[in-house]
């Protein structure tokens, strides 16, 4: 018998939750109680990349794709976990890394490739920022095999001049960052939905981002 597990590989949202430099911080703030007005509501203030998100092609692709454009099946895939938790700080994820990591496990077309760095623990710490990132060639790879989307537990794909993005998002590749829990999916099957907020025009959007188990 084959039993469906649902794994949750997304950061929680709270006021206060953990931003790339120069970005705001998020505020969620109780606007209606059902104490005084019958019924609970929040106001929700935070830019399109707060938490685990997806990057859409415009976001570094001058004239691209906008999130509210992006076919619906780039958020979604057959996934593949990818461990670097064994890379040291700032180091570059090669084609050569990558190649090596991926030898045997078939990631071609309509893919979805996450990367593990365990990151995600260092969130909101000085060290968070010292994570392992995508170079070109590592970039170039994966557009290559044809993935739908590129995924990490980190704060960033890449690092600057950030050729991972200019990459992956000019051929079309969406980009999943601060992803968590990744550890619970590595060497697992899984089906990787994420789907964004039809935000007009977006840049990104928060996702719910989930990983279906068959076990």
């Amino acid at each position: 018998m084959i039993f469906t597990r649902i794994v949750d590989l997304t950061m929680e949202l709270k006021t206060g939750t953990p931003v790339f430099p120069g970005d705001p911080s998020p505020i969620i703030l109780t606007i209606t109680t059902i104490r005084e007005h019958g019924y609970y509501g929040n106001l929700v203030q935070l830019s399109e990349h707060t938490g685990t998100h997806v990057d859409s092609p415009a976001h570094f692709i001058e004239g691209a794709l906008t999130i509210d454009k992006v076919p619906l099946e780039k958020f979604m895939g057959r996934g593949v976990v990818v461990d670097a938790t064994g890379l040291s700080p700032r180091a570059l994820i090669t084609r050569e890394f990558l190649e090596e990591a991926l030898y045997g496990k078939k990631v071609g077309r309509g893919c979805v490739l996450l990367i593990m760095t365990g990151y995600d623990v260092r969130a909101g710490t000085p060290d968070w920022f010292n994570h392992p990132g995508l170079d070109e060639s590592g970039a170039q790879y994966l557009v290559e095999l044809g993935v739908n989307a590129v995924g990490i537990d980190a704060p960033s794909i890449d690092h600057p001049p950030f050729p991972g993005h200019f990459i992956l998002l000019s051929n079309g590749i969406v980009i999943y960052e601060n992803l968590t829990n990744l550890k619970e999916i590595v060497n697992k099957q899984f089906q990787f939905y994420g789907f964004p907020l039809k935000i007009q025009n977006g840049s990104a959007s928060p996702v719910r981002a989930v990983a279906i188990l068959e076990e």
